[in-house]
């Protein structure tokens, strides 16, 4: 906040002053009595004497030119005095009394009519006398003298005034001596003759520098115009290029022979920092005129008008985060009632809370009141209060509810100001996840669908992105990668797997899972605490297939027997399942002298086993053909495989046959006798063994 000099002037500026002031009042406790000392007047006796300078008792003049005075002698008494006299005198050393000339003044013209003394005669009533002094000799610009005036008259005594003389090529003068009124205002910027907030003064120099001739010469020598007030709230500024900004000051560097330059300034008010005059009096701008030997000093009054304003601070929105929550939550506002005027005021403050609570949102210090003289913006000026808001949980983001405030000043009710205080409750993020199932079994290269549920458990509609983990080599997909879900809703996504079409019966996929991430965690999902999952498993069954069929080729399905004879075929069971198969096997059409070696076999996948039809033929009656097959059937009796036909011829026995004989139809590769020729091995086995027993 600003507190010295309006606008582009900051701080430093300030400080600058304040130096320069410091300066200031040292020069005024050095040279009071030749710079605020009133016009003069003594008395004794009959005789009153007044005495005028350029400034006070102070007069300013050029080398080899001279410094003017004016004044008047009055005869108080009824009788005239006689013998009028008026004399002047130097101490310091290189003045001589007799640079002093007094002559009569007509108030515009000065008649010299004598030297350091003269008697005037008779006064009967009011004399008026001037003074000029020569400035010559062994002194140099800067240089000062005090000249004692004394009058005196055959009645009185003599009277003594002290005066100053100070050599100086240069004196200043300016026409703005009456107080200008100022109003605040936020016209910046506009033409200073008609802003009412800023004003033009003019400072003159005029250059009396003589040569030794007495002729006026020009001045070359530099003369400075600054401003050397602290007080705030003004703005100085021109539009000379010889103002310096920064520096707020104007150097003016050569002013022509026996001629004056007028140096403008632009003095605007803003920002009530300069207090209003009804406060504390009249503003008085002071402006240093000086060179380096001399200094001096003009002051302009201003009138500040009264300026009435408020600022009111402290509201806006607050987030409210407890949408997830079961807890009510409470806000609140250090509020500041400030005086921007310029004179303490009264402010009125007023709430309209209809809105919070329409919510149920219950606000706790907004009561309508008065504050009472608060000081100024330039006096710190500030009334402080807090005001709470309590939230309940549990409501939908974005929801907002606030109330509003109204502050008016008294001293001009047009002057108002209304704040307005709101919260709104941000949204909170959660997901849970259910599945249908944990686990199922399929077929290879079948698949199974798990059906997630995902329920948004926040308090905002909620973009939840999904991906799934584990269990690679069963394919795993999604029916969709996201689901936008609004705050308490549910969404659903098809979770699928496909067992590998090589897999064992029982062959399990391992955990697979599905995740769900919220929006919140954007891009980078690995630490994010918005995340949930499900895990499933899915088994592989075991699929049935068999075949069963002859044990080497058709040919091996064919075979004669004679009667009372064994004989032994075979046929294979090939398990073209995924698993161990115990594979039931039965006769089908056969003889009940055609058995099975057994009627169950395990088989494992992709593997085949034999099995042995046994055959005993009939020792009569069972002439002939007899054709029949073999059935398989997997153990879980849904897949069944029959073989082709196998034919069994009974012959009859050889006479030279003695009993029975077994045989067994095999592989006849790698030269073996065939099917056909192994019953005439039979009979000679026979016959041999007939003979052997008897």
């Amino acid at each position: 906040m600003v507190k010295g000099v309006i606008g582009r002037k900051k701080g430093e500026k300030m400080e600058q002053k304040i130096n320069k002031l410091g300066a200031f009042i040292a020069t005024l406790a050095l040279i009071a009595s030749v710079l605020v000392m009133p016009n003069v007047s003594a008395g004794d006796g009959d005789l009153s004497v007044t005495l005028v300078g350029d400034k006070g008792l102070t007069s300013y003049g050029p080398m080899h030119g001279h410094a003017s005075f004016t004044g008047s002698v009055t005869s108080t008494s009824a009788d005239a005095d006689d013998n009028v006299t008026i004399t002047t005198s130097f101490s310091e050393a290189g003045w001589a009394d007799d640079q002093a000339s007094i002559g009569s003044w007509d108030g515009s013209t000065c008649t010299v009519e004598g030297t350091a003394s003269h008697d005037f005669g008779t006064l009967d009533g009011t004399l008026d006398f001037c003074i000029q002094v020569q400035i010559e000799g062994d002194v140099s610009n800067g240089d000062s003298a005090e000249m004692v005036v004394s009058v005196s008259s055959s009645s009185s005594t003599a009277l003594d005034t002290n005066a100053q003389v100070i050599v100086s090529d240069w004196t200043f003068s300016t026409a703005d001596t009456d107080a200008k009124t100022f109003a605040e205002s936020d016209a910046v910027g506009e033409d200073c003759d008609t802003a009412i907030n800023c004003h033009t003064y003019t400072i003159t120099i005029h250059n009396n520098k003589l040569d030794e001739e007495g002729t006026p010469i020009a001045l070359s020598d530099s003369v400075k115009i600054s401003y050397n007030s602290a007080t705030p709230g003004w703005r100085i500024d021109s539009d000379d290029s010889a103002w310096d900004e920064m520096e707020m000051e104007a150097t003016i560097g050569y002013i022509d022979a026996d001629s004056s330059y007028d140096f403008e300034i632009e003095v605007s008010l803003s920002g009530s920092y300069a207090l209003a005059s009804s406060y504390v009096g009249n503003s008085v701008l002071a402006f240093q005129v000086s060179d380096d030997k001399i200094i001096d000093f003009v002051e302009f009054e201003a009138v500040v008008e009264d300026n009435f304003a408020v600022s009111a601070q402290g509201s806006g929105n607050q987030d409210v985060d407890n949408g997830c929550s079961d807890q009510d939550f409470k806000v609140d506002w250090d509020v500041s009632v400030k005086n921007f005027g310029n004179l303490p005021d009264d402010f009125t403050v007023s709430f309209d809370t209809s809105d919070a609570v329409a919510a149920a949102w219950s606000v706790t210090g907004a009561d309508d009141m008065t504050i009472s003289n608060i000081l100024p913006k330039a006096e710190d000026g500030v009334y402080d209060f807090n005001i709470e808001m309590e939230i309940p949980s549990g409501l939908a983001a974005g929801t907002k509810h606030g109330f509003t405030m109204t502050v008016s000043s008294v001293g001009d009710s047009s002057q108002t100001q209304t704040q307005e205080f709101s919260a709104t409750v941000v949204q909170c993020y959660g997901i849970s996840m259910t599945v249908d199932k944990t686990t199922d079994s399929a077929n290879p290269s079948a698949s199974s669908d798990f059906t997630v549920t995902v329920t948004n458990d926040g308090n905002g509609e909620d973009t939840v992105s999904y991906m799934t983990m584990g269990a690679q080599a069963w394919a795993p997909s999604l029916s969709e990668m996201s689901s936008t879900i609004a705050s308490g809703e549910t969404g659903q996504v098809v979770f699928t797997l496909t067992v590998p079409a090589d897999s064992s019966a029982a062959a399990k996929s391992g955990m697979a899972m599905v995740h769900a991430y919220s929006e919140i965690c954007g891009d980078d999902t690995s630490d994010c605490d918005y995340e949930a999952h499900v895990s499933v498993e899915l088994s592989s069954n075991q699929v049935f297939d068999i075949s069963a069929g002859y044990y080497y080729n058709a040919s091996m399905a064919s075979a004669s027997v004679q009667e009372g004879m064994a004989l032994q075929l075979k046929f294979n069971v090939t398990n073209n399942g995924n698993g161990n198969d115990n594979v039931g096997v039965a006769l089908a059409n056969a003889p009940s002298w055609v058995t099975l070696s057994q009627d169950t076999v395990l088989v494992g996948p992709g593997q085949s086993s034999t099995v042995t039809i046994d055959v005993m033929a009939p020792v009569s009656g069972g002439l002939g053909s007899n054709t029949f097959q073999v059935m398989a059937t997997s153990s879980d009796g849904t897949t069944t495989s029959t073989t082709g036909d196998f034919t069994v011829t009974v012959i009859e026995q050889s006479t030279d046959s003695s009993g029975p004989t077994t045989e067994e139809v095999d592989d006849d590769e790698g030269g073996l006798p065939g099917f056909g020729f192994l019953p005439a091995i039979a009979a000679i086995g026979a016959v041999l063994l007939l003979r052997r027993r008897l």
